[in-house]
């Protein structure tokens, strides 16, 4: 693997020194960044476009946490391992579960509006494989915006932060197994960003697929950085695809929330026909991976590009989801009277950066959060509305052990360099761009096999090779090279795991096998970065999850 992505010299580059940089503008990274800054640290928060761009800022169902009178840490505990197919760490989950409501409390405690009932509690909805209501939301459906603002508006009334926007981190600096922060580019040059503690909160890896809920920015730059740097990786087959996406032509895939679905809405064929009861015992509230596999197989059938949600009998629906019913009106579509065309959409990276239960990383002074993390909590398959959750227990746990946490100061003699990559212009990114993301969804999509593994593997490991020992120059460069190297993570991964669980489906193994009740792990060599020749060993053992 390719070690960086830029030719450079921190001896002769413009150098911006932090304590803390936190690099991502969602719940994650607005948490670690607005915590830490409590509490007396200096932050650097570095954000690829502007703070308002983030998958936070599209999550529409809400976050689980057990507030309800008639529901307990316990319950939400179950319901997290269940739908985590056997892989969610259980002390993790107990962690998350447990904490999480006060962590939802201080958010509404600092300016967040939630949904409430007359008597002023919280209002709660139910979403997919959850056996009570606790979904806390915003505004019916536009939970994720409310929580982006709240947190954006700490950030920018905070004097500890200072926010570079478009700054695109675009590799980590390390040596002897400590992080010292991140080479990126802003504004269109090069910059060296030393920091004592460095936060990946860079989102999820949607964009490698065709269609997808996430924004342009989710294309696992974080994922790729923190690999070629020798972070520990883990879980990197299990994407998930979202059930219920908007499927018009010309329309962006538009999520449908899980909530339409707890509030009652069914989901019918071509012809008209329920076909979830007989499935599945929660028929349309089935774990996710379920009912994504059931609508993609009804397709199949059908030879068609969606199916249809039928809203139609919930009373005042486009009041209970006012943004999902404007969207879905700017396409001609009126929940209330028409049938919704949807299909299943890349939506969440359950796997990334292997950390703690304090979002540390195998290497010293580095830290993940958010869907970038792998912490053992979201399993094979995460549990509807546990993201928001899990970005605001983790953010809050990283900034607490930073707060805890004195390493020695950088020797500022110390400096990195890489001078050999070759500067011609890279060709056609944006066909390559293209052309990757045809292979995973063809290969790699809802339903996979050996051979279509394979045969994808290939096909990714052409358009790499192609760019090895380049020098990229923009954003879009960046952002082919970090596709391509989480493509092949994600092919290693998934050849490895020979059955089916959770959100990784393989037509030649369709049964659970107990002996992969396990993480895979992906730890690669750490280099000394001071010389840049010399490959050393591991940082650190791997980190465990306890099953």
């Amino acid at each position: 693997m390719q070690r960086y992505l830029m030719n450079f010299n921190t001896r002769n580059m413009e150098t911006r020194n932090t304590e803390c940089l936190v690099v991502g503008s969602g719940v994650a990274g607005l948490t670690a960044a607005v915590q830490l800054a409590r509490h007396g640290h200096h932050v650097l928060l570095a954000v690829r476009d502007t703070l308002a761009d983030s998958n936070t800022a599209k999550a529409q169902g809400g976050i689980a946490a057990s507030f309800g009178k008639d529901d307990n840490p316990a319950l939400h505990l179950q319901d997290t391992l269940t739908a985590g197919a056997g892989l969610s760490d259980e002390s993790v989950s107990q962690l998350v579960v447990t904490e999480g409501p006060d962590d939802i409390r201080w958010l509404a405690n600092n300016g967040a509006e939630f949904d409430r009932t007359e008597d002023g509690s919280l209002a709660l909805g139910r979403e997919g494989c959850h056996s009570r209501n606790r979904i806390v939301h915003s505004h019916g459906d536009a939970t994720g915006a409310e929580v982006a603002r709240a947190l954006t508006v700490l950030a920018a009334t905070e004097p500890n932060i200072r926010t570079l926007e478009g700054c695109y981190i675009v590799d980590l600096l390390t040596h002897e197994g400590r992080c010292y922060g991140a080479i990126a580019l802003w504004h269109g040059r090069k910059i060296c960003l030393r920091a004592q503690h460095t936060v990946l909160a860079t989102g999820g890896l949607g964009r490698l697929f065709l269609h997808t809920t996430n924004p342009e920015g989710a294309t696992g730059s974080g994922t790729a950085l923190a690999a070629r740097a020798g972070a520990a990786l883990a879980d990197m087959e299990f994407v998930q695809f979202h059930p219920t996406a908007l499927a018009l032509p010309g329309c962006p895939n538009f999520l449908i929330s899980e909530a339409v679905r707890g509030a009652g809405a069914h989901l019918v064929n071509l012809d008209g026909k329920r076909f979830m009861p007989p499935l599945h015992p929660m028929a349309e509230l089935a774990p996710r991976d379920v009912v994504a596999r059931c609508i993609f197989q009804e397709m199949t059938k059908a030879n068609a590009p969606h199916i249809w949600l039928d809203a139609r009998h919930i009373k005042n629906a486009a009041k209970l989801f006012p943004m999902i019913a404007a969207t879905c009106r700017e396409y001609g579509v009126d929940i209330e009277n028409d049938l919704i065309p949807i299909a299943p959409a890349a939506h969440y990276m359950m796997g990334g950066i292997k950390t703690d239960t304090w979002g540390r990383t195998n290497l010293t002074g580095l830290y993940a959060c958010g869907e970038a993390a792998c912490t053992g909590l979201q399993g094979a398959n995460r549990l509807a509305s546990n993201s928001l959750l899990e970005g605001l227990v983790f953010g809050r746990r990283v900034a607490t052990i930073i707060g805890k946490t004195r390493l020695p100061q950088a020797d500022r003699g110390l400096y990195w360099r890489e001078e050999n990559l070759s500067e011609a212009p890279l060709e056609s990114v944006t066909e390559d761009c293209r052309r990757s993301q045809e292979i995973m969804s063809r290969y790699l999509g809802i339903t996979r096999n050996a051979a279509d593994l394979t045969r994808g593997k290939e096909k990714i490991l052409d358009l790499t090779k192609r760019y090895e020992g380049c020098a990229a120059h923009t954003p879009e460069e960046l952002d082919l090279r970090a596709r391509l190297t989480c493509d092949l993570l994600i092919v290693h991964a998934a050849m490895r795991r020979q059955e089916s669980r959770g959100a990784h489906y393989r037509s030649d193994f369709p049964q659970k096998d107990d002996a992969y009740r396990k993480h895979f792990s992906d730890t690669r060599p750490v280099y000394d970065d001071a010389q840049n020749i010399k490959e050393e060993k591991t940082a650190a053992a791997a980190i465990g999850f306890a099953l």
